[in-house]
């Protein structure tokens, strides 16, 4: 609990010092996933941007659309397997409920259980792509699925701020332009501690927190 609320509260600190960044490169996410399955790409295209941000470099739109060029392939995989796992999943999940029998409770609570494990594995999977270039949906599959197994826990918490970000959000409209900012920042700044345990010289994460005269977020 305290590792997630570590990682949580550095994430809006990092949202703050990157408000001018987090605002038009939300806004260029939210038109690129009108067509639905252009999720993946344009998810790809503003980790790219934030990572980038975080190492210091300059960034504008184009870098945004640079990352969804260069991992357009296996965002669309990403997309169409989110669609294919979650929509179905989802549909049969309530049918299930409606059965109103013992049997069928417990198989939307099994099935409940694998879709949420599967939202697990994908705050993972894309800030997994963009800090480690890793393009097949296979390692990129064996990374996360190790991640959650062994950070269980951590990515319950994470997971819950996530969502309580996705409803504060939802009830104060002017959090849209920031939300998906937000949660990239959080989903990257999440892997990047869990790495640095594992490996801390090529994984650098530092938790310290100062407001101490920050009142300019406009980078």
């Amino acid at each position: 609990m305290k590792n997630a609320m570590t990682v949580f509260y550095r994430s809006l600190y990092d949202m703050y010092q990157n408000l001018g960044t987090v605002i038009w490169s939300t806004i260029l996410w939210w038109i690129c996933v009108l067509p639905i399955f252009t999720l993946g790409p344009a998810s790809a295209g503003l980790f790219y941007v934030l990572k980038q941000k975080r190492l210091g470099k300059s960034v504008g739109p184009r870098d945004f659309f640079y990352g969804m060029r260069s991992h357009f392939g296996v965002g669309i995989r990403i997309s169409f397997l989110y669609l294919l796992i979650s929509v179905p999943g989802f549909i049969y999940f309530f049918l299930l409920l409606r059965l109103e029998s013992f049997a069928t409770y417990f198989l939307a609570i099994i099935l409940l259980y694998f879709l949420v494990m599967w939202h697990f594995l994908l705050l993972y999977m894309f800030p997994l792509l963009v800090e480690q270039e890793s393009k097949k949906l296979s390692i990129l599959f064996k990374r996360s699925l190790r991640l959650v197994s062994e950070n269980y826990v951590f990515t319950i918490n994470i997971v819950l701020y996530l969502v309580l970000l996705t409803l504060i959000s939802s009830i104060i409209s002017i959090l849209i332009v920031v939300w998906a900012g937000w949660m990239v920042i959080t989903a990257s700044n999440s892997l990047l501690f869990l790495l640095n345990k594992y490996d801390p010289e090529n994984y650098p994460f530092d938790p310290t927190v100062s407001w101490k005269g920050i009142w300019k977020a406009w980078k």
